[in-house]
């Protein structure tokens, strides 16, 4: 019996380096064009930039077998509309795509069996269209959402995730004393930022720590950052989520308007920039931070499910009897004009 040969890639991209368009959740609204009366974020003008991203294989040592790829890429939000301009596909590659709830997708490669030396590549070009997010023209309007109503989907975003420790004691006393004088929504989520700020000062490329750990280090970079806010904006009742870019993270937080129409905000939790609004002009890879996903267990006949903060970048297959090893090469890169 061949063991499976199972290599999976812990690369978290937010502080390293379509066929299926996203659409908001249940609950949510998406923002009218730039510079029309809004209710909700604001949105800039439009940046227009190319990306590299996909994956590519060596077969070092040797011939490897047929193998299964997969890795994030972006694709379509309010604030980010991805075409395909280009590929770069080894004969025999086969792609295609798959999307995690709305809130993220992978490309899915299929590689052919390699000579030994060779490499096969799978790699998109991408146009990106993306806007800033400002924060909305009146935000003493919007209000704290009743979590007995939010709709299911939504509901994800008020438990724990990986790192993200919400329903932890000292989280939720935490959450009890941030901005308990404040009586309008945007000015307690703002009191939740600047606390997250105060207590935890950033240290760039940090060890990955859960949000207790990193609130007694008093250290972290944006991975810890952007954990502690939301942690504490779950454990106070606010849908709070993680946005993933090339590079870096930020969280997104969820009010309503009066008339219970829901909306996303974007804010930096590794800076001292204002709050309430992001610059960012860096593809979207994923938003939300609880993905389960299952797979093969190496040495065992039986599947395993895991749940993970960031969609994981894996390479899976058979190996080749006297065959080599696969070197795995990921591509999330701006083109160069």
């Amino acid at each position: 019996m061949r063991t499976a040969l199972a290599i999976i890639v812990w690369i978290f991209w937010s502080c390293l380096v379509g066929q299926a368009a996203g659409a908001e959740q249940a609950g949510t609204a998406d923002e009218p064009p730039a510079g029309a009366p809004s209710a909700g974020p604001t949105l800039g003008p439009p940046q227009t930039a190319r990306w590299r991203v996909g994956m590519i294989v060596t077969a070092a040592g040797g011939p490897i077998a047929r193998m299964t790829g997969a890795t994030s890429v972006p694709m379509d939000w309010p604030e980010q509309q991805v075409k395909l301009v280009g590929q770069d596909l080894s004969p025999g590659v086969a792609v295609n795509f798959k999307v995690y709830k709305n809130t993220a997708r992978q490309m899915v490669v299929v590689f052919p069996a390699v000579a030994g030396g060779r490499e096969v590549r799978a790699v998109l070009t991408l146009e990106i269209v993306r806007r800033s997010l400002g924060p909305p023209e009146h935000p003493e309007r919007y209000v704290l959402p009743d979590p007995k109503k939010l709709p299911g989907p939504l509901k994800e975003y008020l438990a724990p995730s990986p790192y993200i420790e919400s329903s932890h004691p000292r989280i939720k006393a935490l959450a009890g004393e941030v901005g308990a004088d404040q009586t309008k929504a945007w000015d307690k989520v703002r009191a939740i930022c600047d606390c997250v700020r105060q207590k935890i000062h950033y240290e760039k490329d940090a060890p990955l720590t859960g949000v207790v750990e990193a609130l007694d280090k008093g250290t972290g970079d944006c991975n810890q950052l952007t954990s502690t806010f939301i942690a504490i904006c779950r454990a106070s009742g606010i849908p709070a989520r993680t946005v993933r870019i090339p590079g870096h993270c930020y969280p997104e937080f969820y009010l309503e308007d009066t008339a219970g129409q829901g909306y996303w905000f974007s804010t930096e939790a590794a800076s001292d920039q204002d709050f309430g609004h992001i610059q960012q002009q860096k593809p979207i890879l994923q938003k939300g931070d609880n993905f389960r996903l299952t797979g093969p267990d190496p040495g065992s006949k039986r599947p395993k499910t895991e749940t993970y903060r960031f969609l994981p970048e894996t390479l899976t297959g058979l190996p080749r009897p006297g065959g080599g090893q696969p070197q795995l090469k990921l591509v999330c890169e701006p083109v160069q004009e």
